[in-house]
């Protein structure tokens, strides 16, 4: 496969064209990406558009959405749009595909159920789509064919809503996209997702273009029901109104949850300019009284806070470890990397090479952002995993003071 780079001039207006020609041409769609906000909400989008035009829509979704997402479960129930849990369900619906969209999905290796995908649908060769704006690391096309919608953007959603926009510029006589709420919770969801909630934005002048004209046509076109004999107002709180709120309702936590972020937080420490917090089965055992297993559902959400608290620590980056499954269902040691939100010096994907000299044969593969990454390793004894992991601490501080001296 080759490595992803943005475009732009007339290959991005090519490519965009012919997407536009394969979206209005085809019947039925089969979505599939990495599993976020952003990614989710590109998914869900551009899927609600393309029902809208009467299409037939699946949406690759291995696992429920967790309890801060929910409304995009919501979303998707009450549009009667096709969910496919697993390897069967893909199956069942693989002679039904016209046109496979990728979203939001730096290499293979984090689609869900890829190989089978591949072996059972890409190899018909239905029409591709693969839009993402993941560059660098270990990023890849995810076919050797199909159009590419590669575009350096805050969010993958902002390239979706660029689609629609151009969609419904050149087939106007259709419905608009931005007339429709859903389509906007998704869009703005998905940016502020990618964004820690607007507090880092790579691309400033998109970021405000894109969430002035969402957060516009959300407050325009949401509607609040006035009393009447048989039923009560709606609450102001009852729906999402404006950008805040969503982001409130993401980063909403119950006591216990509250509670166990808060101890795990406590536990993160420094390694030098680079705060570190270790979730493996050890930690676990150790605050067992105040928090759920860390693969529930109910601990999701709070690993997703623990990612964004623990490089505040040091004020420069932060790396959070843990065990799980990647997208092929594989056990494997995860390394979460992320910057602090004021803090731009340093590149987290340069420990890819790093790694690749550490784990040999046991890397997995990663990449990201140069302010977010992740990488993932086969498991091995967590003692040695933790001593290697040392020696990437040594070479961020390393880097870090070169720089300071400079």
């Amino acid at each position: 496969m080759n490595e992803k780079k943005p475009l732009d001039g007339n290959v991005w207006r090519e490519n965009l064209k012919n997407a536009l020609d394969i979206i209005n041409t085809s019947e039925s769609f089969l979505f599939s990406g990495d599993i976020d906000p952003d990614s989710v909400g590109s998914m869900l989008s551009l899927s609600l558009y393309l029902h809208q035009l009467d299409k037939k829509v699946f949406l690759i979704l291995p696992e429920n959405l967790g309890d801060n997402l929910d409304f995009f479960e919501k979303i998707i129930e009450y549009n009667s749009i096709k969910i496919l849990r697993n390897k069967e369900q893909i199956l069942a619906v693989k002679s039904e595909i016209d046109t496979v969209i990728f979203c939001d999905t730096a290499n293979t290796k984090l689609v869900p159920h890829y190989s089978f995908i591949a072996k059972n649908i890409l190899s018909n060769k239905p029409k591709v789509i693969e839009i993402d704006h993941h560059f660098g690391a270990d990023s890849e096309e995810l076919t050797d064919y199909g159009i590419k919608l590669f575009r350096k953007a805050n969010a993958n959603t902002e390239i979706i809503g660029k689609i629609l926009l151009t969609y419904h510029e050149k087939y106007h006589e259709g419905p608009n996209p931005f007339d429709q709420r859903n389509i906007i919770l998704g869009l703005i969801t998905g940016m502020l997702g990618d964004t820690v909630g607007g507090k880092v934005i790579p691309f400033k002048e998109d970021y405000d273009y894109w969430m002035n004209l969402l957060k516009e046509r959300l407050q325009s076109i949401t509607r609040w029901r006035e009393s009447d004999e048989k039923r009560n107002i709606d609450p102001k709180d009852a729906k999402f109104g404006d950008p805040q709120q969503i982001l409130e309702y993401l980063n909403r936590l119950t006591d216990e949850q509250e509670a166990c972020f808060n101890l795990l937080n406590d536990r993160a420490v420094l390694k030098g300019q680079i705060g570190f917090l270790n979730l493996f089965h050890s930690t676990q055992d150790d605050v067992a009284d105040t928090c759920k297993p860390f693969d529930s559902d109910w601990f999701a959400d709070i690993q997703n806070f623990l990612m964004n608290s623990v490089p505040e620590k040091s004020g420069c980056a932060g790396m959070v470890v843990f065990e799980g499954q990647n997208a092929e269902g594989e056990n494997c040691f995860f390394i979460k990397l992320r910057r602090a939100v004021k803090f731009s010096g340093i590149d987290l994907r340069t420990a890819e090479d790093k790694l690749k000299e550490l784990f040999g044969d046991l890397y997995m593969g990663g990449g990201g952002h140069a302010g977010a990454a992740s990488f993932r390793i086969h498991p091995l004894d967590e003692k040695e995993f933790l001593e290697k992991i040392e020696k990437i601490f040594d070479f961020f501080n390393a880097g870090l003071l070169a720089s300071s001296d400079k």
